[in-house]
């Protein structure tokens, strides 16, 4: 049969302003192009629907660390203490509490 995939919209992988999580199903497969009939895994496999893989990868990026170290001595030169949260405040930047 013609089946029709369904993928979850970006903003239910958002669960707070700054964290991510797969929803419980990200996708789903229905025989009705409205997607109003879900299928279960488990219908979709014996109608010979493919299994959808997910996975999450995270990129970091970064500078030299002579570009911190630079920027730190910048900072304290406009007097902010580069080992607080002055310069974030003061840019109205949110915090966020390292864990």
């Amino acid at each position: 049969p013609t089946g029709f995939l369904f993928l979850c919209p970006p903003e239910d992988f958002r669960c707070g302003p700054s964290s991510f999580a797969w929803p419980e199903r990200p996708w789903f497969w229905s025989l009705d192009p409205t997607g109003l009939n879900r299928l279960s895994p488990e219908e979709a496999a014996s109608l010979g629907f493919p299994e959808i893989q997910t996975q999450t990868e995270i990129e970091a990026l970064s500078w030299d660390t002579c570009v911190y170290q630079a920027l730190r001595r910048f900072h304290a030169a406009q007097g902010f203490d580069p080992d607080s949260q002055e310069l974030a405040i003061h840019l109205g930047h949110p915090l966020f509490r390292v864990m």
